[in-house]
């Protein structure tokens, strides 16, 4: 009986750590606004992907991921073609519009490969793929939260392949830090 418990515990000890080891999406850098004490009411979604489908479907996951968590998000492709994160007042104007009293910003800041050998000829394994997640209080004005990660995508693999599991990523993310 004592032996099972234990060997209960170490499979359940092995499958975390795999799953954490597995884990495609590692967060760099966060910094919090340690002040900030609401919860947002309606989030506005917004992602600065270069590419239409994958900004799309990035929106629509993280709304999605949100609404399971019974935030009440909105994706901002439908009213904005062209996402345009560096000007405040147009974001906050459309924040407004959708009646979002928060808004999360998500662009990618680049790539990098990992290299690897294979018999004298250089050659590239993986993409990572480094991102940029802001999300601001619009009644105060102000980033309440600003997380940079860096996300794990095989050679070959389309990105669009691993917007799900980097959405998951960011929402436990967002929830470990208490922003809802």
């Amino acid at each position: 009986m004592r032996v099972s418990r234990i060997c209960q515990k170490f499979v359940l000890f092995v499958t975390l750590f795999l799953l954490g080891a597995c884990a495609s999406t590692k967060f760099t850098v966060i910094w919090q606004d340690e002040t900030y004490k609401g919860h947002p009411g309606k989030i506005l979604v917004i992602n600065a992907f270069p590419n239409p489908e994958n900004r799309k479907l990035f929106e629509d996951e993280l709304v999605r991921a949100f609404k399971d968590h019974r935030i009440d998000a909105v994706v901002s492709y439908t009213f904005m073609p062209q996402p345009v994160v560096s000007d405040k007042k147009a974001i906050a104007a459309h924040a407004k519009e959708v009646g979002a009293d928060t808004v999360l910003i998500n662009r990618a800041l680049g790539t990098r490969m990992n290299e690897s050998g294979g018999h004298g000829n250089l050659y590239y394994e993986d993409v990572f793929v480094r991102t940029q997640t802001d999300v601001y209080d619009i009644k105060s004005n102000s980033l309440i939260l600003s997380a940079s990660a860096e996300t794990w995508i095989r050679q070959g693999e389309p990105y669009s392949s691993r917007i799900h599991s980097y959405v998951i990523d960011l929402v436990n993310k967002l929830s470990q830090q208490g922003i809802f």
